[in-house]
């Protein structure tokens, strides 16, 4: 492994992976422009996402052998909603304007209409851009391709939602491909 550097990150895909589906991440990467990658897509709360909850965070990195090497970095913390707003920093106050959620602090909750409807929050597009630089995370790490794996749990372990991202830290002045 290389030595830790200052790094740009590419967001490649991301997707769903096995929970209870209680918080629904329903999200995909799409390019509007040469220069302009979007995050469109909707997250759906069957229950509140709050400090009640626990976050766990795993990042893998791909092996020069091929495969997924995981447990890179492990974060796990209670009190999700609050730490997950912490950790995002200024990302957060983004996601909460692009996807429409009526207020930026914990909890988030679901919103249940007469009709039994569930909300879901959805975005028209946020320009991926937005999240450069304006997040808690370390300024320098590992350049290579990496996978995070997200999950949100509640106090009996069972698993409410749980995405995979998957990402590359690239060279500043590297562009991608």
């Amino acid at each position: 492994m290389s030595s830790k550097e200052e790094y740009r990150t590419v967001l490649e895909t991301i997707y769903p992976c096995q929970s209870i589906n209680a918080i629904q991440t329903n999200i995909y990467f799409r390019k509007r422009t040469s220069s302009i990658t979007e995050m469109k897509g909707n997250f759906t709360l069957l229950v509140p996402f709050d400090d009640s909850l626990t976050i766990n965070i795993n990042l893998a990195s791909w092996s020069l052998t091929g495969g997924w090497k995981p447990n890179l970095a492990v974060f796990i913390a209670i009190n999700a909603c609050s730490s997950l707003k912490t950790v995002l920093g200024n990302v957060w106050y983004s996601l909460m304007k692009a996807f429409n959620f009526p207020k930026t602090s914990c909890p988030l909750l679901p919103i249940i209409y007469k009709n039994n409807d569930l909300s879901t929050y959805i975005t028209s597009g946020i320009d991926l851009k937005e999240f450069e630089d304006h997040h808690n995370f370390p300024k320098v790490y590992f350049y290579g391709k990496h996978k995070v794996l997200y999950k949100t749990k509640n106090i009996e372990n069972k698993v409410l939602g749980c995405f995979v991202l998957e990402l590359s830290l690239i060279c500043p002045r590297e562009y991608p491909i």
